[in-house]
């Protein structure tokens, strides 16, 4: 159960991904990003109430840690999305977020087996090979390099999300995930306040972040539920998986191509996250 959690997770979070870059094409990335968390913290406030749970200060100040991380990767993310070829900086934001918590594991006394530490030298290759590809496209500054340094910060940044939102306890409920909004919504309003970005969307763009915001709630309570089920590593890996629905639908729907090198670079970085989940 909490694997098909994961799993699930991970393509709520590739198709709200997706939509919420298709938006960030048309208002600010931090706009978009106010959006989605203002509706994340209306529906963990509905959430609450049908889940409770008790929260100590602690179980608030991860959730906060959590949605600081969070809501700044998403941020970059977006914009890596909207400026750079989703099928390159979507994929090294998966490797990225997948190699942290695994990081950590080791930090704190885990030992991954063997053939985990395959999976790790393997995913280090795929994202220079993802980067490498894929020279020409309409996206305005859609440099391979630009792709893969944005892909490489928020990936970094959601490997710390999830981190800081695991080590909260299982009898806080749903009371992290309002931490990490409550705290992501000041903290990005603020931003967008201050650069003189709107803080709503309207029209097209706004349909696309309401759906987005929607989505990226259910995948965060999925997640946060697997987690407390499986091991952090574990469940990490499984839902960075998140870009194979944001490729393809970046395929599909916006028909950008992906070429031979880029094409072993995504098969490699999906062996490499298949023998860490293995181990």
């Amino acid at each position: 159960m909490p694997l098909f959690l994961a799993a699930l997770s991970s393509l709520t979070f590739g198709v709200a991904d997706f939509l919420g870059g298709l938006a960030t094409r048309y208002a600010p990335a931090l706009t978009i990003t106010v959006g989605v968390n203002a509706i994340g913290l209306g529906g963990v406030g509905v959430a609450l109430v049908f889940v409770g749970g008790a929260a100590a200060p602690s179980d608030l100040a991860w959730g906060a840690l959590a949605g600081i991380c969070g809501s700044t990767g998403l941020v970059v993310y977006y914009h890596a999305l909207a400026t750079t070829r989703m099928s390159v900086s979507a994929p090294v934001a998966a490797v990225m977020g997948a190699l942290a918590p695994v990081a950590f594991g080791v930090i704190v006394g885990e030992r991954p087996a063997p053939v985990a530490w395959i999976g790790v030298g393997l995913a280090l290759p795929a994202v220079v090979l993802i980067g490498a590809g894929a020279r020409n496209s309409r996206a305005a500054n859609a440099s391979p390099g630009r792709a893969v340094l944005l892909g490489l910060t928020s990936g970094t940044l959601f490997g710390f999300f999830g981190i800081f939102l695991s080590r909260s306890a299982a009898e806080s409920g749903m009371w992290p995930l309002a931490g990490a909004r409550g705290a992501a919504l000041l903290l990005i309003a603020t931003v967008a306040l201050s650069r003189g970005r709107p803080l709503v969307a309207t029209g097209h763009p706004g349909r696309l972040m309401v759906t987005a915001g929607i989505l990226d709630l259910v995948a965060n309570m999925m997640f946060l539920v697997a987690v407390r089920l499986e091991l952090l590593a574990l469940v990490s890996v499984i839902m960075s998986m998140y870009p194979a629905a944001t490729v393809g639908l970046a395929r599909f729907v916006l028909h950008e191509r992906v070429d031979r090198v880029q094409a072993v670079g995504m098969a490699l970085a999906v062996v490499a996250l298949a023998l860490i989940v293995a181990a």
